[in-house]
């Protein structure tokens, strides 16, 4: 490095430094033509930067200049030659010694020839080919995949007919306490509960709710329970089973620890339950009628869409006590008078249901192959 440096100083003393020979590169195509780049290094003063022609005539270029760390001029100049541009030469001279470097480059047609036509030809042609086979191997692959996809679909759907069919054997007559309703809910029939506007005059009784709410005569011990709940489309509604024992003089959560399994509806297609924290339900098919089946033994509940016959949840827990079917009916602006009846479950009632949910598990099956999605399971916990 030394000797470099003493070197420069000795040649800055003399005033002058001749430069590298040219060296010419091919940048690109730009413009239909060709773009050369000449470069040159090491030069004091500055040198004279040309690009010549064939007729050894100056050609116009733009250049560049920078000055490196030794003080030494390092120099770039480029052209954009056409077709047929022949001989094309570089010079770089010294300003005062007239001294000259020069490097030459032939440009020929070969630079400019098209793809013969052809070549270019069998290359469409291939790409033709390989999208025409892949399109085709595409297609295949989707049909046996539809096939299997449909088959597991049937499956499903005829699996999940099977679970409400078996848990309707075990339907049970299921009557509305009024002597537990909230003074803003009117029981008609021992079956509709009503919400009102205005509270009614009631008797006191200990077994009233607080909350506007509502239970069974009926309780259970043991066994299997099923019984179906028409909450039509109000905008509010809890269904499904408490503990007799529950607090009924104040307002807790709807959770197992207070002693509810319920699945609810409290906002357009928000459907949810408890477990015990808040879990968020994906529904395809809105439901309009609810299945509510007990297990007592198993400790499970489990809350069907009659609508098109599919599971929506089953909750899980040890149950202890006597667990009562419950009915919560909140107010809500739009619709006050909208009643939730309970569905007595005979084998008509079964028929006109399955009959009128066949045209929607038919929709909904296609919702599902395009979507390949598993319906009415429970999203995360939120």
């Amino acid at each position: 490095m030394a000797l470099m440096l003493s070197l420069v100083l000795s040649l800055l003393k003399l005033g002058s430094a001749l430069g590298s020979v040219p060296l010419i590169s091919i940048v690109g195509y730009v413009d239909r033509g060709i773009q050369l780049l000449c470069r040159s290094s090491g030069w004091f003063p500055q040198p004279i930067a040309k690009w010549k022609g064939p007729q050894r005539q100056d050609l116009s270029a733009d250049s560049r200049t920078n000055t490196n760390m030794c003080g030494l001029f390092d120099v770039e100049i480029s052209l954009t030659v056409q077709e047929n541009a022949g001989s094309i030469s570089c010079s770089m001279q010294h300003a005062h010694l007239s001294q000259e470097v020069e490097s030459r480059v032939q440009i020929g047609d070969t630079f400019f020839q098209p793809i013969p036509w052809p070549l270019a030809t069998k290359v469409l042609g291939t790409l033709c080919c390989g999208l025409l086979f892949g399109i085709v191997g595409l297609k295949i692959f989707f049909s046996k995949f539809q096939g299997k996809f449909q088959a597991e679909l049937d499956w499903r759907i005829k699996h999940r007919q099977a679970e409400l069919r078996d848990a309707r054997k075990h339907a049970v007559e299921v009557t509305l306490d009024p002597e537990t309703a909230h003074p803003q809910l009117c029981v008609s029939d021992l079956k509709t509960v009503t919400h009102r506007e205005a509270p009614q005059v009631m008797p006191h009784s200990e077994k009233r709710f607080i909350r506007k709410s509502v239970v069974a005569s009926q309780n259970f011990q043991a066994g299997k329970h099923y019984w179906e709940v028409d909450v039509g489309h109000n905008k509010r509604w809890y269904v499904g089973v408490c503990r007799d024992d529950v607090n009924r003089k104040k307002k807790v959560t709807l959770s197992p620890n207070h002693g509810y399994w319920i699945l609810g509806f409290i906002a357009e297609h928000l459907y949810f339950t408890l477990n015990p924290r808040f879990i968020s339900l994906c529904l395809r098919t809105p439901p309009t009628r609810i299945g509510v089946f007990l297990d007592y033994e198993c400790g499970t509940v489990s809350f069907f869409n009659i609508n098109d016959q599919s599971l929506i949840y089953t909750l899980t827990c040890r149950f202890e006590g006597l667990l009562r079917p419950y009915i919560g009916h909140p107010s809500y602006n739009e619709q006050k008078g909208t009643p939730i009846v309970i569905c007595p479950v005979t084998q008509e009632s079964e028929r006109k249901v399955s009959w009128q949910s066949a045209s929607t598990i038919s929709e909904t099956s296609n919702s599902e192959f395009s979507q390949a999605a598993t319906p009415f399971l429970p999203r995360s916990e939120v």
